[in-house]
C-alpha cells in the first residue's frame, strides 16, 4: 500500500477554497456576547454513536469548535435517530434571547443537516415554550460545518434550555457547538482601513486615483496601508532609490509620493510597508541568519523612505509585511529569532521618528491549535517588541477560521496585548476575499466586524482596493456597503427567483441551460447552478446562460438556478428542467493501452508510478488510497507524452482524475491535448477546463471526441493543477 501524505497547510487551505467557491454563507455569529451554556453540562434523550461520542455530556458546551474535518473528535454523531433533544439547566433565572448550533455536512459520508432545529425554554424543566426553530440549513455547501441560529422575538428569562433536533431517517447527524446568548446592542461598525498592493495601484491614473480615495472617504476609509515598497528576493523597488544596491524599480510612477501625495490631499493616513520575500513562507524564524540580514534590509529601506518622504503629513508609520502565525513559530527558538528582528527594525524606525509607529498584521490557525498557546506566544513577543500596532488578520477569507471562532481568538489577543503591551493599539484586519479570490459577500463581512467588536480599538481590511472597490469588483458590493454605513442597516431583501429555467442538449457530452434573470433592490451579483440537487457551480455574473460540458452521453440531468446579492441574500431556487445528452460515437480501440510514456516531473513518492499505471486500464476509485492513482503537489503544470508506436487516426482523447477534497485533491484547472509526429513539434487538440463538479468525492474524466483530421504518433496531455494541492491521475486513453 502507498503512504498517504499532505501537507496541513495545502489541505486545509484547498478544502476551504472549495468551499468558498460552493458559496458558503455564515449566519450571523453571537460570539459578541456571552455564551451562557459554556462549560455547562446537558443530558440527551439519547446517546451518541460510539464513534462519535460524547464527552462527559459537555461536548457541546466546551468552547471547542469542531473543523471541516471528519476526523475531529470535537464532532459527536447519531445514526438514524430522527428526534432527539438535549436540555441544559443553567442553575438559576438567565436573560438571552440568540441561539446558535453547528451542524455538519458531509454528502459522500451519509451526514446531512437536520431538517429542523427547534430552541425552547423553560422555568420549570416541565413546561416548555418554543423561542425559535430554524429550517434545514446548508443548501449550498459541503465537507462544512453548518451553523443553525435564531433568535427569540423578545428577550427570554428562564432556567433551562432545550434543542430539539429532527433529521431525515438513515442519515447521520453530527453536532458539535451550542451557544445561548443575550441580545447585543445593535450599532453599525465599519471599515477606517485597507490594504494596498503595488500591482493594483500602479494601474491607476491619476484621474483614478482620486476616485480611488474618493470613494474610501465616502465610506469612512481614512488610513491605507501601502502592502510593499520592495521585495529583497526579486530585488525590486516601487520608488526609484539607490540605497538598496542592485535593486531596480519595476513599476511605471513612484508609488510612494503618489500614494502620500493623495493622502496629504484626502487627509487619508498613510502606512508604508516594507520589503516582501517570499522565502520568508519557507524560511520563518527558523534561519536566524537570513532573517538578519532582512532586519539590516528593512533598516536600508525605512531609512531611505524616511529620508525622502517624511515631511509628508500623511505619512503616520511603517508596517511588517513578514506575516506570522502560530504553526510555524512553535517554539522560544523561533519568538526569540522574531524578538531580534523587531527589536532591530522597530529600534531603527523609532530613532527616525518618534512619531512613526510600526504596525504587523499576524494571523493564526485555529486547527491544530490553542488559545493559550496563542496568547503566551504573543506575550512573550510583545514584552520584548517595539511595536505600536498589532492589526490581527480574521482568517475568514482565507479559511483559517470560521465568524464563530473570531471571539475567542481576538479576546486571547487583547489579553496578550494588555499583559505584556498595554500601550499597544490592537486593530482588526478584516478579510473581505473568499479563498477563490472573490468578493466576500457584505453580510458576512458585517458579522465578523460585530464578532471582534469587544476586543478591538479600530477596523481595516485586506482589501477594500481589491474587493469592494467599484474601479475593481462588481459596483453592486460598493453600493451595498455604502448602503450599510450610511444608513446602520444591511439590506436583508432577497432576489427574486430564477424564472423561465430552460435546457437543451449541445452534444453527447454538454447542456446549455438559459432562464429569465431575477430581480433585486441593488441588483444581482450571481447565479448558483444546481445539477441533480447538488451544487455544481457559482458564476459571479448577471449573465443568464450557463455551459454544462464533460457530462456523460445519454443522461438526464435535474437542473435548478439560484440568484444571490451582494450582501449575501439569496433567492429560492428556480423550478427545476430536466435535459438528456446526446447519444455517443463509441470508439472501441484504446491505442494507448499498454503504451510507454514519458513524463516532465516524476511522481510524487506518496503516490508513485509504478511503470505503465496510466495506461494499464486500470481505473482508480474515489479512494485516494486506491494503488491505481499516481499523483503530485507541484502547482506549476507538468505533462506526459504517449508514445503510440506509429502514427494513428485518433478519434477521443481522455484523461481521467480524482477529486477528494478532505484528502487534499482536487481536479486540475485545464487539461491541453496535443498530438506530434516527431515527439518535438505539437500541435494542439483542444484544452478541457475545469468542469461543474460538486465537492462529493469523485472521479472525472477530461474528454475531447469526435476529433477529425488528426493523425500522428505522440499524444501529450498537460496538466495545470488547481494549486499546490494534490492532482492524481490515473488513466490516458487515445482512442479510435
Amino acid at each position: 500500500m502507498k503512504l498517504r501524505s499532505v501537507s496541513i497547510t495545502v489541505l486545509f487551505t484547498m478544502i476551504f477554497s472549495l468551499f468558498a467557491l460552493a458559496g458558503f454563507n455564515p449566519q450571523p455569529s453571537y460570539a459578541t456576547s456571552t455564551n451562557l451554556l459554556l462549560g455547562k453540562a446537558y443530558t440527551s434523550s439519547s446517546a451518541a454513536d460510539a464513534g462519535y461520542p460524547d464527552t462527559n455530556n459537555k461536548e457541546l458546551t466546551d468552547g471547542i469548535e469542531a473543523s471541516y474535518l471528519l476526523a475531529d473528535t470535537a464532532w459527536q454523531g447519531r445514526f438514524n435517530d430522527t428526534s432527539y433533544s438535549f436540555t441544559v439547566d443553567l442553575g438559576k433565572l438567565q436573560t438571552f434571547k440568540n441561539f446558535k448550533t453547528n451542524f455538519y455536512k458531509y454528502t459522500g459520508a451519509g451526514i446531512q443537516t437536520p431538517i429542523q432545529v427547534e430552541f425552547s425554554s423553560s422555568t420549570d424543566n416541565s413546561t416548555w415554550i418554543t423561542a425559535c426553530s430554524v429550517s434545514q440549513q446548508g443548501d449550498a455547501v459541503d465537507i462544512a460545518p453548518v451553523p443553525y441560529s435564531c433568535s427569540a422575538a423578545s428577550d427570554i428569562t428562564a432556567r433551562y434550555v432545550k434543542m430539539t433536533v429532527i433529521s431525515a431517517p438513515s442519515t447521520y447527524s453530527f453536532v458539535d457547538e451550542w451557544e445561548v446568548t443575550p441580545a447585543q446592542v445593535s450599532s453599525s461598525i465599519a471599515l477606517s482601513g485597507t490594504f494596498l498592493q503595488p500591482y493594483l495601484a500602479n494601474q491607476w491614473t491619476d484621474a483614478e486615483w482620486n476616485t480611488e480615495f474618493q470613494k474610501m472617504k465616502d465610506v469612512g476609509i481614512n488610513k491605507l496601508i501601502l502592502n510593499w515598497t520592495a521585495d529583497s528576493k526579486n530585488k525590486t523597488t516601487v520608488y526609484p532609490t539607490t540605497a538598496l544596491s542592485g535593486y531596480t524599480q519595476n513599476t511605471s510612477a513612484d508609488l510612494i509620493a503618489k500614494a502620500l501625495s493623495k493622502g496629504n490631499i484626502y487627509g487619508v493616513d498613510i502606512y508604508l510597508g516594507l520589503q516582501i520575500n517570499q522565502d520568508w513562507f519557507v524560511k520563518y524564524a527558523n534561519d536566524a541568519t537570513w532573517l538578519s540580514n532582512e532586519a539590516n534590509i528593512s533598516k536600508t529601506l525605512a531609512g531611505d523612505l524616511w529620508t525622502k518622504y517624511g515631511t509628508n503629513p500623511s505619512l503616520k508609520g511603517f508596517y511588517l509585511p513578514f506575516e506570522v502565525d502560530n504553526w510555524n513559530l512553535p517554539s522560544t527558538t523561533e519568538w526569540d529569532r522574531l524578538i531580534s528582528f523587531y527589536q532591530t527594525v522597530g529600534s531603527y524606525i523609532k530613532q527616525q521618528s518618534s512619531s512613526m509607529t510600526v504596525m504587523i498584521s499576524p494571523f493564526f490557525n485555529p486547527s491544530g491549535q490553542t488559545t493559550a498557546r496563542w496568547q503566551t506566544m504573543w506575550e512573550y513577543i510583545l514584552s520584548k517588541s517595539p511595536l505600536d500596532i498589532f492589526a490581527l488578520q480574521d482568517g475568514v477569507g482565507a479559511g483559517h477560521a470560521e465568524t464563530s471562532q473570531l471571539g475567542a481568538w481576538f479576546s486571547a489577543t487583547k489579553t496578550a496585548i494588555n499583559n505584556a503591551r498595554p500601550s499597544m493599539q490592537f486593530w482588526d484586519n478584516a478579510e473581505t476575499f473568499t479563498a477563490d479570490f472573490k468578493t466576500l459577500d457584505i453580510k458576512t463581512v458585517v458579522a465578523d466586524l460585530n464578532a471582534v467588536r469587544p476586543y478591538v480599538s479600530d477596523y481595516i481590511s485586506f482589501s477594500f482596493n481589491h474587493y469592494i472597490s467599484p474601479q475593481q469588483v462588481n459596483p453592486l458590493y460598493y453600493a451595498t456597503y455604502k448602503d450599510y454605513v450610511l444608513s446602520g442597516s444591511l439590506d436583508a431583501a432577497a432576489p427574486t427567483t430564477p424564472t423561465n429555467l430552460s435546457g437543451r442538449s449541445v452534444n453527447s457530452d454538454t447542456n446549455l441551460l438559459n432562464w429569465t434573470p431575477s430581480t433585486d433592490n441593488f441588483g444581482i451579483v450571481g447565479y448558483k447552478i444546481y445539477r441533480n440537487n447538488e451544487l455544481v457551480w457559482t458564476a459571479y455574473t448577471n449573465a443568464t446562460s450557463f455551459t454544462d460540458s464533460q457530462l456523460n452521453s445519454s443522461t438526464s440531468y435535474r437542473y435548478t438556478v439560484q440568484a444571490f446579492d451582494a450582501a449575501g441574500n439569496y433567492s429560492a431556487q428556480s423550478l427545476p428542467v430536466t435535459v438528456t445528452t446526446y447519444a455517443e460515437t463509441n470508439y472501441p480501440t484504446n491505442l494507448a493501452s499498454g503504451k510507454k510514456y514519458t513524463s516532465t516531473l516524476p511522481a510524487h513518492p506518496s503516490y508513485p508510478d509504478s511503470g505503465g499505471e496510466l495506461t494499464d486500464g486500470a481505473f482508480g476509485t474515489t479512494s485516494s488510497w486506491d494503488g491505481a492513482w499516481q499523483g503530485s503537489n507541484a502547482a506549476s503544470p507538468y505533462s506526459f507524452t504517449i508514445d503510440l508506436g506509429s502514427s494513428k487516426s485518433i478519434k477521443e482523447v481522455n484523461a481521467n482524475f480524482l477529486q477528494a477534497i478532505s484528502a487534499g485533491v482536487l481536479l486540475p484547472e485545464t487539461v491541453t491535448f496535443s498530438s506530434s509526429s516527431d515527439s518535438i513539434s505539437f500541435k494542439q487538440i483542444g484544452v478541457v477546463h475545469k468542469p461543474a463538479v460538486s465537492s462529493s468525492d469523485q472521479t472525472k474524466t477530461y474528454r475531447l471526441t469526435d476529433l477529425s483530421g488528426i493523425t500522428d504518433r505522440y499524444v501529450k496531455v498537460t496538466i495545470e493543477p488547481a494549486s499546490i494541492a494534490w492532482t492524481l491521475i490515473d488513466e490516458i486513453q487515445v482512442k479510435q
